[in-house]
């Protein structure tokens, strides 16, 4: 391969701004349907060179128009510029410790396109966001029309920064979280070529990844897909479930030997190798490397577990945290249905937390709910491809509620959003946007957090303890097999819940999703008298806020249920000893903004 290419685009990288975008584009109707969505084959070959801190690549990129419109321009993310000063994402970072603004050479990341052609036709780079990098725009010399292909073919050099976040290098260690060119999505709403921000992270186009490593011959990686080819260094420890891997190499019998992008000879010079891996109906590819990755592995029925750790953690190891994967594996199938893909891997990055990608997960630790929820991400993101900085509630806020709810199952463990609840949300009271709003536009990085996470992760258990555990599931099991290897968006989730349930949800959706309305049920008065039936407890409620859900009323051993969406709602209830207190909400259920107001002591009768 050719390096003569590296600096012919640099200098326009770093230029003033050109013709393209100057925002992204706004979310204008959340539930529009994605009816379409495009498909891409990418095949790449790139060598790692740890000498020259860089990675070399390759490929070409078939890209299929199942839109009704012609295309006559294409946008593709260059990732890796983000974390790079004067990046959209160096220049909105809230937190000290993330601080690429003042990153100098050689620690920056960055992500240099050498070339880019449409079938024969060289085409011009242009920068829409610039000084900002991250995004690309090219116009076409043909329109790409409905249902037809093209071809495009690129050459490029790219390292990850030495800071860490969802990417990095360290040694002979590397994280290629965001590594290639990748195109961007276009859906009904056009082209969604945003930069890369600290608020918000994928979507992409579904399709298949055909890529070749050139690597050092010591190195141990693991990836998204199979291996077709070469020796990815898994040796299982003496503490492996599986004493052998599996490269599971026939699991795409529709892969076709590799076509070379043209730039490489196809062979490995002395002291290094070639590892290429295959997966289909993705939208992303990761890989990590290091020469000094444990390997272990294991099996879930037809899926191959591979983890890979770091020497310095024995926690990992013995078998631990392929067991934890297999768990939360096991129990997601219960959830949705089966796992669709012929293998998942695990590896320990450089970063702590946890990031995921289709077939893959970087943890920077073995604990069994970082694991469940980032393999939660295998379906919220991978599998259902939703646009998390758009909607970023219904992949980080699926993923945090499924690493709850696998916690209350299988280990007893008090729900994480009951526990919030405790607490009291007055947080809710002041958030000034809905969970529904485009990631980058939340006002701060506390504020994504309780929009992405926290507040979505209560709805669905609110909404799981409205509809029913059962329920839940029935619509969640519908939800994939409608929507599996498909773009979602909130009418898909609420269509299949609504048909399990066989009620309307829109009101759910649009006060907890689409508004920031609060609710705050309060019981105002309790008295009681004994009755020949037994002790006959009047209680009164009050309602405020814009939002309602029906409230659960304990008075002693007596419950109701009240479902009226008056302001004030007056209920007797009749329990079998006088009752010391009345309760409104005794399970922690909903999310009310005032926990202190939804108990009162009983007054009358014999105390």
């Amino acid at each position: 391969m050719s390096t003569a290419f590296l600096p012919v685009l640099l200098a326009a990288q770093l230029a003033g701004p050109s013709a393209g975008p100057t925002a992204p584009p706004a979310n204008d109707d959340p539930a529009a349907r994605v009816p379409w969505q495009q498909q891409v084959h990418y095949t790449i070959e790139a060598t790692l060179d740890e000498d020259a801190q860089r990675l070399m690549g390759a490929g070409t990129l078939v890209y299929e128009n199942h839109s009704p419109d012609a295309l006559d321009e294409i946008y593709f993310h260059l990732h890796l510029n983000a974390f790079r000063p004067n990046s959209v994402w160096a220049r909105a970072e809230q937190r000290e410790q993330y601080d690429f603004q003042s990153l100098e050479d050689p620690d920056y990341a960055y992500e240099r396109l050498g070339s880019m052609r449409m079938g024969d036709a060289a085409l011009v780079a242009e920068y829409p966001y610039a000084p900002d990098s991250s995004v690309v725009r090219f116009a076409l010399p043909r329109t790409i029309e409905p249902g037809a292909s093209a071809t495009f073919s690129f050459e490029w050099a790219a390292r990850p920064s030495t800071l860490c976040r969802r990417q990095c290098r360290q040694g002979r260690s590397w994280d290629f979280a965001q590594w290639y060119p990748r195109v961007a999505v276009y859906d009904p709403q056009g082209w969604r070529p945003n930069p890369l921000h600290p608020q918000g992270e994928f979507y992409g186009e579904f399709g298949a990844f055909d890529v070749t490593l050139d690597l050092a011959a010591d190195q141990v990686v693991g990836a998204t897909g199979v291996v077709l080819e070469g020796d990815p260094g898994w040796v299982p420890g003496p503490g492996s479930p599986l004493s052998a891997a599996d490269l599971n190499s026939n699991a795409y019998p529709n892969a076709v030997p590799a076509v070379s992008p043209g730039f490489f000879d196809g062979t490995a010079a002395a002291g290094r190798k070639r590892v290429r891996f295959y997966g289909e109906d993705i939208h992303h590819f990761a890989w990590s490397t290091s020469p000094d990755y444990r390997y272990e592995t294991g099996r879930w029925k037809d899926v191959d577990v591979h983890v890979l750790s770091r020497p310095e953690d024995e926690d990992w190891r013995d078998g631990v945290v392929v067991d934890r994967s297999i768990r939360a594996l096991e129990w997601l199938e219960t959830v949705f249905g089966t796992y669709p893909y012929p293998q998942i891997t695990n590896v320990h990055r450089i970063e702590g937390g946890g990031t995921e990608f289709p077939m893959m997960v970087m943890n920077g630790g073995p604990s069994q709910g970082l694991i469940t929820h980032e393999f939660a991400h295998q379906y919220a993101m991978g599998i259902f491809g939703s646009n998390e900085w758009q909607d970023a509630w219904m992949d980080e806020g699926m993923a945090s509620f499924l690493a709850s709810w696998f916690s209350e199952e299988t280990e007893g463990a008090d729900p994480f959003p009951r526990s919030m609840m405790r607490v009291g949300m007055t947080e809710a009271r002041g958030v000034p946007v809905p969970a529904a709003t485009l990631a980058h536009e939340m006002p701060d990085f506390g504020t994504y957090n309780y929009l992405a996470y926290t507040k979505p992760s209560m709805v669905y258990y609110m909404l799981r303890e409205y509809l029913g555990t059962d329920v839940m599931r029935a619509g969640l099991q519908l939800y994939f097999e409608r929507n599996a290897f498909r773009h979602v968006v909130e009418e898909d989730l609420r269509g299949a819940l609504e048909d399990a349930s066989g009620q309307d949800l829109e009101w759910f959706f649009a006060q907890w999703i689409r508004s920031t309305a609060t609710l705050d049920w309060a019981v105002t008065s309790a008295t009681t008298t004994r009755g020949s039936n037994g002790w006959e407890t009047r209680v009164v409620l009050t309602r405020t806020g814009e939002a309602w859900m029906p409230v659960v009323v304990e008075a002693g051993d007596a419950r109701t249920t009240v479902d009226s969406r008056d302001r004030t709602v007056e209920v007797t209830l009749i329990s079998s000893t006088r009752p010391e207190a009345a309760v409104a909400d005794p399970d922690v259920i909903l999310i009310d903004v005032d926990r202190e107001n939804n108990r009162v002591e009983v007054t009358g009768g014999d105390v």
